[in-house]
């Protein structure tokens, strides 16, 4: 005899345990939002539906096989509604986690076809719902089965008003979620069912089984209770990518009635009644980084969706500017005239008190279209974000393209903080979404020192050949060395000399590595799995330099000691290794390097 609670024990608790441990480096206050608001409404709503179709005997239980009974319901079954919630909202979020939901979210799409996608259903489902209200008679045949589909049908018409194009978007994800939990919680309940834990009456179904065990009202109840969770995880999804790109940048935390209020209010807005700028822009962003950092785009899905998107929007800006200064196909006067136009802008946007009214259309002519649209992305972490690091940044372009040589260890600092340090502390500060600690921001920006000076280790050659530049200070070279370097010839000083400079410039990163690491432990709990992944990934090279026999063009790791050095940092797995350790390895792409901006950016 199977009881119960062994179900729970044996079936539901340890998946659920298992999605949780899977998802736990990735939990947010978004997916608490769901669990505790979805599991809350299923427990108050099929609760009182639950026991009237109990009391008529619809479904009963071994009176012996249950722990007690409330109302006319067992203990585990109030129990089971929570459960399922939260075990098909969590299955649900490691499957989408991977995209972000405002891609799928279109204002610009044609109204005729949205408002037919959206009221055609709607209208088919409350009609469904009438009838079997009206079908759902005690003691008849099609009891159960009406009882479930009067229970179902406005929830999943209220559901479709409010996210039925979104999910119509993104079906695969979508069937996957309804699937696959449906299909387990279907093989439960024929064990529970041939084990007498419960039982369906013949009485008040219709008697046709789906499978052995498995009557036609349940696999129904399963399947349609699951579309509604489903259905309903993507309408927050969804009202909160809404919330986040028209509802203006919060940076602070909100209230949980206000927080409420607007996620109701995006709920209820259809695609055609949003900005269409936001999205667009988002779009172009997101384009930018696929083509020139497809690794930075897989990668970030280890944020949470809100970081996530912002992070995306501030590395598109620096790819937008970076790309305006290595364009070599346009003169060196021209792209110095377009950096002091995003100057400009960026003067504008951080001068005024409030969001600043930038007159887009003005500085057309002067920007590609492409980076117009990532600055107009960028504009929104203005709350956030510091104008000194923008400016930092764009010095860092200056100093590239005025020609300006490393003379002394200084100026080596100087230009990886320009470039590399300004990147880590704007990461840092979406990341803590407007909190500021300076301890941190400072460690954040040693960081950013640690992980360029690895990048100039590895790239000695690389620089020479594909840039005409040398980055290693003047005063550690000979005046031949540098004139071979600049001249493309840096092979020729051999691996001896080439492997001295590169292992000198990752023992000074050493140096600051251990320290800088220790401001990812004051970073919000689930950012800090990404920001170790995303820093384990530069810091690691310098272990294949040490490792490598002479100096390597370009280092290289496999692809299974990429994704272990990935699971090792989000899901914190301790090994007898450190920041430099020979365990560790690399993210690192065969392709040409492009732009200066390197550390933080994973090509």
């Amino acid at each position: 005899m199977l009881t119960y609670m062994e179900v729970h024990l044996y079936y539901t608790l340890p998946v659920l345990g298992l999605l949780f441990m899977i998802l736990r480096p990735f939990h947010s206050s978004q997916d608490t939002l769901k669990y505790v608001f979805l599991s809350t409404i299923a427990f108050l709503t099929a609760s009182p539906w639950d026991n009237y179709i109990v009391y008529h005997r619809a479904w009963w239980y071994c009176p012996s096989c249950v722990t007690a009974v409330i109302g006319h319901v067992p203990l585990e079954e109030y129990m089971f509604f929570i459960i399922m919630s939260l075990m098909t909202v969590a299955f649900t979020n490691l499957v989408m986690r991977w995209r972000l939901p405002s891609v799928f979210v279109k204002p610009d799409a044609p109204i005729v076809r949205s408002m037919i996608i959206r009221y055609v259903p709607i209208a088919f489902l409350l009609s469904i719902a009438v009838r079997a209200w009206s079908m759902a008679i005690p003691d008849t045949r099609f009891f159960y089965g009406a009882c479930i589909l009067w229970y179902v049908c406005p929830v999943l018409a209220l559901l479709w008003f409010g996210a039925g194009e979104y999910i119509c978007r993104r079906w695969q994800t979508v069937l996957v979620s309804i699937v696959v939990p449906t299909l387990y919680l279907c093989w439960v309940d024929q064990v529970a069912i041939a084990a007498g834990t419960w039982h369906i009456s013949l009485r008040t179904s219709t008697g046709i089984h789906v499978a052995p065990n498995l009557p036609l009202e349940e696999f129904a109840f399963w399947l349609l209770i699951n579309v509604i969770l489903v259905f309903a995880t993507c309408a927050i999804d969804r009202a909160h990518a809404i919330m986040h790109l028209c509802g203006g940048h919060q940076g602070g935390s909100q209230s949980l009635v206000t927080k409420m209020v607007n996620l109701t209010w995006a709920f209820c807005l259809s695609d055609q009644q949003l900005s269409r700028k936001p999205f667009q822009d988002s779009e172009v962003t997101w384009s930018i980084l696929r083509k020139a950092s497809y690794s930075f785009y897989t990668a970030s899905a280890v944020f949470p969706v809100n970081v996530r998107q912002d992070l995306g929007v501030l590395y598109g800006f620096c790819r937008a500017t970076d790309d305006l200064a290595d364009d070599e196909a346009v003169p060196v006067s021209k792209r110095r005239e377009q950096l002091d136009v995003v100057r400009d802008l960026v003067r504008e946007l951080f001068s005024a008190k409030r969001k600043a009214n930038v007159d887009w259309m003005s500085y057309r002519n002067q920007l590609p279209d492409s980076c117009i649209a990532s600055m107009r992305a960028f504009a929104r972490l203005r709350p956030v974000l510091e104008v000194d690091a923008v400016n930092e940044l764009l010095d860092g372009y200056e100093f590239d393209l005025t020609g300006q040589q490393v003379k002394h260890e200084k100026d080596l600092e100087y230009y990886s903080a320009c470039v590399a340090s300004s990147v880590g502390e704007l990461c840092t500060r979406v990341i803590m979404q407007g909190y500021s600690n300076h301890w941190v921001i400072k460690r954040a920006r040693d960081m950013g020192l640690v992980l360029q000076y690895t990048n100039i280790a590895r790239d000695i050659v690389t620089d020479s050949q594909q840039l005409g530049r040398c980055y290693l200070p003047r005063t550690w070279i000979t005046d031949n060395e540098y004139e071979l370097i600049v001249s493309g010839g840096a092979r020729k000083l051999g691996d001896a000399r080439l492997r001295q400079l590169a292992l000198r410039l990752v023992n000074m990163a050493k140096e600051l590595g251990d320290h800088a690491e220790r401001g990812i432990d004051r970073l919000p709990q689930d950012c800090q799995g990404g920001v170790r992944a995303a820093c384990a990934v530069y810091s690691a090279i310098g272990d294949e330099l040490i490792k490598a026999n002479g100096y390597p063009t370009r280092a290289h790791v496999s692809t299974l000691k990429r994704a272990w050095i990935v699971l090792k940092s989000v899901y914190d797995i301790k090994t007898p290794s450190s920041l430099y350790s020979s365990s560790d390895s690399s993210f690192l792409v065969n392709k040409l390097r492009k732009g200066k901006v390197r550390a933080f950016m994973i090509d």
